[in-house]
């Protein structure tokens, strides 16, 4: 039995659900149309008059829902930046006090469980619910799953004696901080964390201090959902992207604790000072990649469908992939200085071999967010475990390893490894149309 012949209603439907809203023009829908609908690119052109919005629709509309759409996403990189630093000061400004009263084996494990837990629900709340218009109220929609998934994860860190309940308070707290700044609430949680730090500096019990700050930021998060605001929300992520995305990230905060020369939790402020150098430049980077989504269709315009796909070192998404690393390269080497002129007042936060190791993996966590966002989940996941892999391999074999070597080159080989591929797709930009890019 054929199919009934495509009309341009229909067509303009198959546009709007793949990308969830008009095409910008008509390559846009044409590339779209081709890749999800079999329609062969001269038959998408005929259908003009259907697929792209009516005429007499304003097009600010369009624009303004791009805007929303931009501005929401920005501030979910932002959010999630302000609550990874936040936690990165946390570790420097609590070590000391919480190893002296838990004792630093005890601090250290809990970190080993806590980072690459934290990183890794930071990357799937992102990807399922802050990712999209409306991020918290998209958060709110699912209620039970949410606490489902918090109990599930939460009941095997209890049955860990000491480190379990440990790490599920520091997991609960830094990830509710990213929820908070999401809200804009970031200066208040600032506020509590270092509230935390100088009751910890006043020999307050650590376990009632941690607890009593847990719970305040989840209250926090609670009021926060429950006053949410904005667009009305869209629906979830899907479950299977959020589970990559949750994976790639607990992959990355395994390479955090997997260099055992690190010693988190040993050295005091040495070494979680030394990773906000490398945070802050991966955030300027990844707000900058945020105009991709649009760069490309407006650098199109104009152009032949038959030569859209034509390589371009020159385009515009070669070009802001190019800003986003030197964004990245150029931040983190000025801040590393700062934080080496400052080695005297931070216990020796001074080596070069951690600095750099930090920025390698900020450049690694640029290119795999890049690769997931582009809808390429599992090559992420292969990515980010193959980096894990080196890493835990040179930290076992190399019989005097500097401070951040092995991290070094796991980041390093990690960046390879994603960098070329990326290379191929940016450098074709008619054929990224088609696979509704949104760096969410």
């Amino acid at each position: 039995m054929s199919r009934p012949p495509l009309t341009g209603e229909r067509a303009g439907r198959i546009v709007r659900a793949q990308l969830g809203r008009p095409a910008q023009d008509l390559l846009e829908a044409a590339v779209v149309l081709e890749a999800w609908g079999g329609v062969p690119s001269d038959a998408a052109l005929a259908l003009d008059a259907g697929v792209l919005p009516a005429r007499a629709e304003p097009q600010a509309r369009t624009a303004s829902w791009t805007a929303a759409e931009d501005d929401d996403g920005r501030e979910s990189i932002v959010a999630e930046g302000i609550g990874l630093l936040v936690a990165i000061v946390a570790v420097a400004a609590w070590a000391g006090p919480l190893s002296h009263q838990l004792g630093v084996v005890a601090l250290a494990h809990a970190l080993r469980i806590a980072l690459p837990l934290t990183v890794g629900l930071q990357w799937a709340v992102r990807s399922r619910y802050l990712g999209r218009p409306g991020g918290l109220r998209c958060l709110a929609q699912e209620p039970v799953r949410v606490l489902l998934a918090a109990v599930a994860l939460g009941l095997p860190l209890g049955l860990v004696p000491r480190v379990g309940p440990l790490a599920g308070v520091l997991t609960l707290i830094w990830v509710g901080g990213t929820l908070l700044a999401r809200r804009g609430w970031g200066l208040a949680y600032a506020m509590l964390v270092v509230g935390e730090a100088v009751a910890l500096a006043a020999h307050a019990p650590a376990g009632w201090a941690l607890a009593a700050l847990a719970a305040l930021v989840l209250a926090g998060v609670a009021l926060a959902v429950a006053l949410a605001r904005g667009p009305a929300p869209e629906a979830p992520g899907r479950m299977a992207r959020a589970l990559a995305a949750g994976a790639v990230g607990a992959l990355l905060g395994g390479l955090l604790v997997g260099d055992r020369s690190l010693g988190w939790g040993v050295h005091g402020a040495f070494p979680g000072l030394a990773l906000v150098p490398s945070v802050i430049g991966g955030l300027w980077g990844g707000y900058r990649l945020w105009q991709l989504h649009t760069a490309i269709p407006r650098g199109l315009r104009g152009v032949p469908l038959a030569q859209a796909s034509a390589p371009a070192w020159g385009g515009p998404a070669m070009r802001i992939l190019g800003g986003a690393l030197a964004r990245l390269a150029g931040a983190t080497l000025a801040l590393s200085a700062l934080v080496v002129a400052a080695a005297p007042w931070t216990r020796g936060t001074d080596e070069p071999g951690l600095l750099a190791a930090f920025g390698c993996v900020a450049l690694l966590s640029l290119l795999i967010g890049l690769h997931e966002s582009l809808g390429h989940p599992r090559w992420a996941v292969t990515v980010a475990a193959a980096s894990l892999a080196v890493e835990l391999a040179a930290d076992r074999w190399l019989a005097a390893p500097v401070t951040g070597l092995s991290l070094c080159a796991a980041a390093a080989a990690g960046s390879l490894l994603a960098l070329a591929p990326l290379v191929r797709r940016l450098r074709s930009p008619g054929r990224m149309l088609a696979t509704a890019l949104w760096i969410k």
